[in-house]
């Protein structure tokens, strides 16, 4: 299947804009929550705990925290993450706290199902606040933006948080019919590209609640995100930041520069491949008019030499035909017929010939259509089982008389002998339009073969076997040095003719 160039330029479009969309498709991917979303992150700090009720807090003992989240079910883009923190005095290796939480996350806003509470910060953080339920608060707390950071040559956001009255009773399961609130506050240093946590500090005091009344302090500490995760958590967010660069900014300039050259090689391609038709073509057309032009000084010689003779001929017959007693021979009647169409073709052709390769300069005149139709269907010699339909108005027009003659007759041949022996119609139509005149021949012939459709005008071609041609060439040609245009559709065959009715500002000063 063949494209045109604009065609081939929109595909091209299409397809940049296709692999873009993919591209963007990709990259939204890239940043929701992964399906296989897990965050393991290590604190450590100072704790004094109630060992008992009625008793004093514990002296201060150093703690260390492991906050695990990872997913257990996905549904569509809902993910449901497990959370569990679980708190060790590293000198006894007990267990001082230990809670367990379950949260249904949308992976594209990283927001709780439940309510529009960020579960963890989504990528291109703002400075602004945010509010959020997160695991290692236990409640909703508002993260307010406080300033701008840097961690280990990594741009961070600093938010803080504030809470008072969580509940915090099941993660004390030695005191299980009493009620335990929290206050506190924390921090956090967010990357903002990718929205990674690479640090976090929290300080809490919890205590006994009865009746609504404050009672006894349960826990007082405070703890911070060890170096190590620290350092481990920076490495990730730097690379996840390399990461969306990459793809935010490099793979679309790169997407964008490929795009560009592929549409200008398409462009320059399509241009070599035009200039390269175009260059063949004047090659071809040169040698053409070398070969017309030898042929149109050899016909001019040979036309000439065989004009002489063949009237000659032509009166002999003439003579013959008036003067002699038929009876004397009946063949007479078959043979004289043959003689005078003979003599009609080889007139015809020659005229054809020297009517395109002859130089005529155009002598416009006031001129009817209808009579010049007329004699245009004596001339072609039109037979009598052939209907010809002509216009059923006249127009008149500014032409050559002579070379308007020259054309239709031509085209009326071509029909005559699209027609063949059977006979058949020739309809002719004719109207006015925007200062033109349009004129058509249309006949009951079997059309023009789709494959010869480009080439019925060119010089030479024909596909008769006694046919020069050169009458379809001649006749555009006529038409275009009278500032009009000739096309032609098929099947049915209809010669469409467009002249202006006033040529002399259209006429191009060429001869024939």
């Amino acid at each position: 299947m063949n494209f045109s160039y604009k065609s081939k330029l929109v595909v091209g479009f299409f397809i940049i804009v296709s692999v873009i969309g993919i591209y963007e498709l990709s990259v939204y991917e890239i940043k929701k929550l992964p399906l296989t979303y897990e965050l393991i992150s290590e604190h450590e700090g100072e704790d004094r705990i109630l060992e008992s009720i009625g008793g004093e807090l514990s002296d201060t003992f150093l703690i260390r925290e492991t906050l695990r989240q990872y997913v257990v079910d996905v549904n569509n883009d809902i993910l449901e993450i497990k959370a569990t923190i679980v708190g060790i005095d590293p000198t006894t290796n007990s267990v001082v706290f230990n809670n367990e939480q379950t949260f249904f996350v949308d992976r594209n806003t990283r927001k709780h199902t439940q309510s529009d509470e960020y579960f963890a910060f989504p990528p291109n953080v703002q400075k602004q606040n945010y509010e959020f339920f997160h695991p290692m608060i236990f409640t909703s707390a508002t993260f307010v933006f406080e300033k701008t950071n840097k961690i280990d040559d990594l741009e961070v956001y600093d938010f803080s948080c504030k809470y008072t009255g969580t509940d915090v009773s099941s993660a004390f399961p030695q005191f299980p019919s009493k009620k335990i609130l929290s206050d506190g506050k924390c921090m956090v240093s967010v990357e903002p590209v990718t929205g990674i946590v690479v640090t976090f500090s929290k300080e809490w005091d919890d205590y006994f609640v009865d009746d609504g009344v404050r009672g006894s302090q349960v826990e007082l500490g405070g703890k911070h995100t060890t170096d190590y995760s620290e350092s481990i958590l920076v490495n990730g967010a730097k690379s996840a930041k390399s990461l969306y660069y990459f793809f935010d900014v490099v793979l679309p300039i790169l997407i964008t520069v490929i795009g560009i050259i592929v549409l200008l090689v398409a462009i320059l391609f399509e241009k070599t491949k035009n200039q390269t038709r175009l260059i063949i073509q004047a090659q071809n057309d040169l040698i053409k008019k070398e070969k017309l032009s030898t042929i149109g000084e050899l016909t001019s010689r040979i036309s000439h030499d065989l004009r002489n003779p063949l009237g000659l001929i032509k009166l002999t017959v003439d003579s013959i035909e008036s003067r002699i007693n038929k009876k004397l021979d009946p063949k007479l009647d078959e043979y004289i017929p043959i003689l005078n169409d003979a003599i009609y073709r080889i007139n015809h052709q020659i005229n054809q010939v020297l009517g395109f390769v002859k130089t005529i300069p155009l002598d416009l005149k006031l001129v009817s259509l209808l009579q010049i139709l007329h004699e245009s269907i004596t001339n072609a010699n039109v037979p009598k089982n052939i209907k010809v339909t002509l216009p059923k108005h006249d127009f008149s027009l500014m032409a050559s008389k002579i070379q308007l003659e020259a054309a239709f007759g031509n085209l009326l041949s071509n029909s005559v002998d699209a027609i063949g022996k059977n006979g058949g119609s020739i309809v002719i139509r004719a109207k006015s339009e925007k200062n033109n005149l349009i004129i058509e021949f249309e006949d009951s012939g079997e059309g023009i073969p789709k494959e010869n459709m480009e080439k019925i005008f060119e010089p030479l071609f024909t596909t008769k076997q006694q046919g020069t041609g050169l009458g379809l060439a001649s006749v555009k040609s006529i038409i275009e040095a009278h500032g009009g245009m000739i096309t032609v559709t098929s099947p049915p065959t209809i010669f469409t003719i467009t002249l202006p009715e006033n040529p002399k500002y259209n006429i191009s000063q060429k001869d024939l």
